[in-house]
């Protein structure tokens, strides 16, 4: 939330920044009485103003709909605002060139020119190295001294306004120094660099991203020729924020398909998920020695909690609430399979919940080489008796409500979660319940709820959560939703929130 208000911040100040210079551009092309200027400085001046009025337009596309990622969003908008700064300072150098009173703004505005080709070279390969997402010691190497060598031409830059190696301006009008060629040396240098990248890298790359990228290097480069040959000519500028425009409309274009073909897979799987978890309530109309409810909210659109239950024979229900590590689909994946591995054990075997559990434990071990696991609370509850037997497998611990009385935390032997051990000693452990006693599981996602301070909902909440309602199974899901839901008070959902309440309504013998 605090990074969301910060880069908002950070868009509005920029916005600011991006209209005060249009405007004070055209201001000040007004005031030069453009119908006076020459053509050549008309027709370059008019380039530098579309330049920033397209550079403008770029940035609030970017800020309305920022589908760049974050590592590399940042270099594209430092290159918008570089890009901006040239075409200001270009626009200046225009005016002004040619009145010997307006001197020490000649040398100025064409210094600060002079700068931005080389930090727009070094942002655009910033832009390249972090687009395919690659970290390595050679690629920080090279970053060190591209900086370095950033700041010698920076530098280098400076000098020239006591030796004039690469312009001097004379009674108010600039000249091309004897070195001029040299100021473009970085710039050349660190853009090939990009495309060398580029080219060590594309198996990374789609060929559309290739070709744009290379897009950006061939124009400006072709154009800086150009210029250098035809004395007078000064349109880098405007064809740069084109480029740029053409790089963000096609990586954009082509990610936003990709992206919606993506939605479309994810609710493709939400729809999966949801169908393999019952979501019909009550399940068993017809059956009155319980009712049962239970809820299940993904932290993204598909999640890695589970829960089940299931009539084993007309006088067991198999109980199961589990939470697999990760999120996504990974973790959606593997939330199925671990399901269906322990649905199959459980029917097969009623009759020792460890024992089902162990042999899932080892299924899941096979194979997984992604070193995933699943936190498991299983139980079967006798109906004609009231009797539970379950096992829990590094879960949370069990909520139980004897009669009248409150909720109380079960005192359960915790083992490893299944995945983690292929040969982890599962024992079960036994309760009764009695006519009207109540039994609510959940996932972590429910006590480690945070708020806006990063404060957990916690263990003691749920307890009084739990408390306060002593309505029907759906009530009591509904009354913690809505604790959690409070105490968050719009704080983002980082883990999946999932709760199954039964209550047992038969008559137990051991009253």
């Amino acid at each position: 939330m605090e990074d969301r208000k910060r880069f908002s911040m950070r868009i509005a100040i920029t916005s600011v920044f991006f209209i005060g210079v249009i405007v004070l551009a055209i201001i000040l092309f007004i005031k030069g009485k453009p119908s006076s200027l020459p053509l050549t400085s008309t027709i370059n001046i008019t380039a530098d103003l579309f330049c920033m009025v397209l550079g403008y337009v770029l940035f609030a596309c970017c800020s309305i709909d920022p589908r760049e990622d974050n590592r590399n969003l940042y270099c594209f908008l430092f290159l918008l605002f570089a890009d901006v700064v040239a075409a200001f300072t270009d626009e200046c150098a225009w005016l002004v060139d040619g009145k010997a009173d307006l001197t020490f703004w000649n040398w100025t505005v064409n210094t600060v020119y002079y700068m931005t080709a080389p930090c727009m070279a070094f942002l655009f390969w910033c832009y390249v190295v972090s687009y395919p997402g690659i970290e390595h010691k050679y690629i920080k190497t090279a970053k060190v001294c591209l900086a370095a060598g950033l700041g010698l031409a920076i530098g280098m830059r400076l000098l020239n306004l006591l030796n004039g190696m690469y312009f001097t301006v004379t009674d108010g009008v600039y000249s091309r120094g004897p070195v001029y060629m040299l100021s473009n040396l970085y710039s050349y240098v660190t853009i090939l660099l990009a495309l060398v990248f580029i080219i060590c890298v594309r198996k990374r790359l789609h060929k559309y991203q290739i070709v744009t990228l290379f897009t950006y290097a061939v124009f400006p480069l072709a154009v800086g020729v150009l210029t250098n040959v035809f004395y007078g000519l000064s349109i880098s500028s405007a064809i740069i924020m084109m480029v740029l425009l053409f790089m963000y409309c096609v990586l954009n274009v082509v990610k936003n398909r990709e992206r919606y073909l993506t939605s479309k897979e994810l609710e493709m799987a939400t729809t999966i998920q949801e169908t393999m978890l019952p979501s019909i309530f009550p399940p068993y109309p017809d059956r009155k020695e319980f009712d049962i409810y239970a809820s299940m909210t993904p932290a993204r659109e598909v999640g890695g909690d589970f829960y089940d239950f299931f009539l084993i024979d007309d006088d067991h229900l198999a109980l199961v609430m589990a939470d697999v590590s990760g999120k996504g689909v990974p973790a959606a994946l593997f939330m199925m399979v671990a399901k269906s591995v322990l649905k199959n054990q459980i029917m097969s075997n009623p009759g020792d919940v460890a024992a089902s559990m162990r042999k899932v434990n080892k299924e899941i071990c096979d194979g997984n080489d992604l070193d995933m696991f699943v936190t498991v609370w299983a139980g079967v509850l006798t109906l004609s008796s009231g009797e539970l037997r379950y096992c829990n497998a590094g879960h949370e611990s069990a909520a139980h409500k004897t009669g009248d009385g409150g909720f109380k935390l079960l005192d359960e032997h915790h083992y490893l979660p299944m995945g983690a051990f292929e040969n982890t000693p599962y024992r079960e452990s036994k309760i009764f319940l009695n006519k009207n006693d109540k039994l609510f599981l959940y996932t972590d996602g429910v006590t480690e709820a945070e708020d806006r301070h990063q404060k957990r909902f916690g263990k003691e909440l749920l307890i009084k959560a739990l408390d306060k309602s002593m309505g029907s199974v759906k009530q009591i899901d509904v009354t913690v939703r809505d604790a959690i839901s409070e105490f968050s008070d719009g704080a983002d959902q980082f883990d999946d929130i999932t709760m199954l309440t039964v209550e047992y309504r038969g008559a137990s013998k051991h009253i």
